[in-house]
């Protein structure tokens, strides 16, 4: 498909996992041509994910952005230095569901808006700890801890059997005016405020910086960037990314992950005014 529009972006948002890293999660030297690129270029770039703030930094410092980052799939955004927005859930809303996937043994990550906090420990857990370092930080609220607790995003993953998640799910099915849960595939599970997604974001963040919509270029590999994709201006895919992505781009790259990335900066980035 052809970009709705041959202007060069005034700004360019792109997804982390699966975009910009693989699943080794390794900072790849591509990553710092990219960085490279975007400073000599000046090129307005920030990223888009449903990772923490916390998790994050690396990026954030390896690119130089000084842009606000989205985060926790967009329940909110963050600098270096300030909290652009912030929008929680109701603790309440979660509780059964996350009562059910703990009695499945599933891995549950709650997010609080700066940290990550794991509610199960299991095997699962056990190895995100020893490949990546995260996962570390253990909370099991008390029974009358839950109506106070903030809580921005909640993740949830099913390492035994696909399908089973589908009961958590249910749980959930009363407060769907009020949250917004994205199934991944068969096994995962994120769940954010009924205000949050990628898109909304796209939209709060280009209000912010006072930037069009059609000025945008954003790039991502899977279903949670899709209406981000669909609203920006530039809508790119990675070429690895998703069927129903790449259905929605404007442009589908023929590189994977970072090199896709920087193939999508050069393109439409570097060209003349």
């Amino acid at each position: 498909m052809e970009a709705r529009t041959v202007k060069k972006p005034r700004l360019v948002i792109s997804d982390v996992d699966g975009t910009l890293i693989d699943k080794t999660e390794s900072l790849s030297p591509e990553l710092r041509e990219l960085s490279q690129v975007i400073r000599t270029n000046h090129i307005a770039f920030t990223l888009a994910s449903g990772r923490s703030p916390q998790m994050v930094r690396d990026f954030i410092q390896l690119l130089d952005i000084q842009l606000p980052v989205v985060v926790n799939n967009g329940a909110a955004a963050v600098t270096q230095t300030e909290t652009i927005w912030s929008d929680y859930i109701d603790p309440m809303c979660l509780k059964d569901a996350v009562l059910k996937a703990n009695s499945m043994d599933m891995m549950i990550v709650m997010g609080d808006g700066k940290n990550e906090l794991v509610y199960r420990y299991n095997e699962y857990v056990q190895r995100q700890m020893d490949q990546f370092g995260r996962y570390n930080h253990f909370y099991i609220p008390l029974e009358n801890e839950w109506p106070s607790l903030k809580i921005q995003k909640v993740l949830i993953i099913d390492p035994q059997k696909p399908g089973r998640i589908d009961s958590v799910i249910e749980m959930l099915s009363p407060y769907r005016d009020q949250i917004n849960a994205v199934r991944y595939d068969a096994r995962s599970l994120d769940i954010m405020p009924r205000t949050a997604s990628k898109g909304a974001a796209l939209r709060r963040l280009a209000e912010h910086l006072q930037i069009d919509l059609c000025d945008v270029m954003a790039i991502g590999d899977a279903q949670n960037d899709i209406e981000m994709i669909h609203d920006a201006g530039i809508g790119v895919a990675v070429s690895n990314a998703a069927p129903e992505l790449k259905n929605c781009a404007d442009y589908v790259c023929t590189h994977k992950n970072v090199e896709g990335v920087l193939e999508a900066v050069r393109r439409f980035c570097l060209q003349e005014s």
